[in-house]
């Protein structure tokens, strides 16, 4: 386009092209018809073509007018399409947004958030990465990934953390191990127990949260196994391997062969968070984040 033409160039034209009559056409536009005609005039005259002829009884479009005419509704549609999209990506509701879990998380926020979501936005394209906590925390800070569900804690100070939910840990026994037949167990009690643990690599902050917990209470963890999936940790304990402690959302898994204990006097706790990096927060994730807290 002319830089001299401007989109209410365009409109004028369209106005006058619709109604033929100078008159009716400034009053739909609200200015006065003077003003009207001296825009078209000066469009003709940018152009070097003229696009109305003009008698005293009534004005027509030239064979020129009625080709600029069809252009000039496609230019003007393509531009209010656009307004549109970029109103709405601008209110989260296009797009797309790439999400990060831990495979062994089975917390109901993640599924029914994401559900919620879709609802809502159902034209963002959410792509879910099955990833441990420290991978997640390497693509956040890459940029390949938009918000990650991460166990806490975390040390990157680049990224923004927020707790979601917070829970006990529970006991996870062989059926038949002597300790099932109480409701209540101390950490004290697990001193030389064979241990199932999270894997370090895992990522999740449990493989060390469980170490503190036995040099508080004054044992050494008895390490025989460690397992980077939660279903495969519960495998090692029904096949009577040894024990494991796990976030009581664990419970949700009805694993033949292994039962759940409470922990006292005090059960430790842990938790789930999401995480984010701010200079890269967008529409879409401030939307995703809002859906999240209203449900956590």
């Amino acid at each position: 386009m002319n830089q001299n033409i401007e989109l209410r160039h365009l409109r004028y034209f369209l106005a006058v092209a619709e109604e033929l009559n100078f008159g009716r056409a400034a009053e739909s536009l609200n200015i006065t018809q003077p003003s009207l005609s001296r825009q078209i005039q000066n469009l003709e005259k940018e152009l070097g073509i003229i696009l109305f002829e003009r008698n005293p009884r009534q004005i027509k479009l030239t064979a020129p007018g009625q080709i600029f005419l069809t252009e000039a509704e496609q230019i003007l549609l393509r531009f209010d399409q656009a307004i549109r999209i970029i109103k709405r990506a601008n209110r989260g509701e296009i797009g797309q947004l790439t999400v990060g879990f831990q495979g062994s998380s089975v917390y109901d926020i993640i599924p029914i958030s994401i559900k919620v979501f879709r609802e809502r936005f159902p034209e963002v394209e959410i792509i879910m990465q099955h990833m441990t906590t420290s991978e997640q925390l390497i693509a956040l800070s890459e940029n390949n990934l938009d918000v990650g569900f991460v166990t806490p804690p975390i040390t990157d100070a680049n990224l923004e953390l927020e707790i979601l939910l917070q829970e006990p840990l529970v006991l996870a026994l062989p059926e038949n191990h002597p300790l099932a037949a109480h409701s209540e167990i101390s950490i004290t009690a697990l001193a030389n127990e064979p241990l199932i643990l999270a894997s370090r690599d895992r990522g999740c902050g449990l493989h060390e949260q469980i170490f503190d917990i036995y040099q508080k209470a004054g044992l050494h963890p008895n390490v025989v196994c460690a397992a980077r999936e939660m279903q495969v940790m519960l495998g090692f304990v029904a096949a009577g391997m040894g024990i494991s402690l796990l976030p009581s959302h664990v419970k949700n898994f009805q694993r033949t062969g292994v039962v759940y204990r409470t922990l006292n006097p005090e059960a430790p706790i842990t938790a789930l968070g999401i995480a984010w990096k701010p200079e890269n927060i967008t529409p879409i994730l401030l939307a995703f984040l809002e859906i999240i807290r209203s449900l956590a």
